[in-house]
Order: structure tokens, then sequence, then C-alpha cells
């Protein structure tokens, strides 16, 4: 289970719908998201509430300073991070293993919404 938690997932855009796949993935449609920001640094992480923290990885949920219970799907060692905030309040916080990658995504979603 810890070895497929640690498999980097994949983001895919097609059709107004955005997935990240592997272990706690999600899949939005463009329409749900409300904002989305490229940060530099995560919320501090209050508590995990369910998921995986194994060094650099957090998959799951976790209670974050200032946020509550939020998705993330990161690799802390690599920001940038996508912060996108759902119309019904939900926060994921993700990225990707390449920078230029997670950037990429950014323009996409925001292109898009």
């Amino acid at each position: 289970m810890i070895g497929y938690g640690l498999i980097p997932g994949k983001t895919d855009i097609k059709e107004g719908v955005i997935k990240f796949s592997g272990m706690y993935g999600i899949k939005l449609n463009l329409s749900e998201i409300e904002s989305i920001q490229l940060i530099e640094k995560i919320p501090s992480i209050k508590s995990r509430t369910n998921g995986m923290s194994l060094l650099e990885v957090k998959k799951g949920f976790f209670d974050l300073e200032g946020y509550g219970k939020s998705r993330l799907l990161i690799n802390s060692s690599a920001p940038p991070f996508l912060m996108i905030t759902t119309k019904n309040q939900e926060m994921v916080i993700c990225n990707l293993k390449d920078p230029e990658e997670t950037k990429r995504i950014f323009e996409e979603i925001q292109a898009g919404i």
C-alpha cells in the first residue's frame, strides 16, 4: 500500500474535466472550480485526518492551518503547488513531479475556468 502511495499520480484535462489519478485522486469539472492559485509553500499542516504522509509525499485529507479539512496530493520537495478551491469550498492542493508541468496545468485550468 505504501509503495502504491509513493507512485506519482497523473493529471489529465479533457472536455472540461480535470482528473488527478492515483491514491486519493479526484475528478473535478472545471466549472466546479471557484479559484486556483499557484503557491510556493503549503499552509501549515495541523494534522493528518485520513491518508499517508511519508517523508515529502502527502496524499489524503489533512487539517490545514486557516483552511481546515483539505485534500493534499503533493511532494512537498517540488514546489510550486496548485491550490484549488471548489464552489462547495473543498480545498485541493497538488503538484506534479516536474515544476514546469505543474505550471502548465495551472495555466490550462486557469484558461478553462
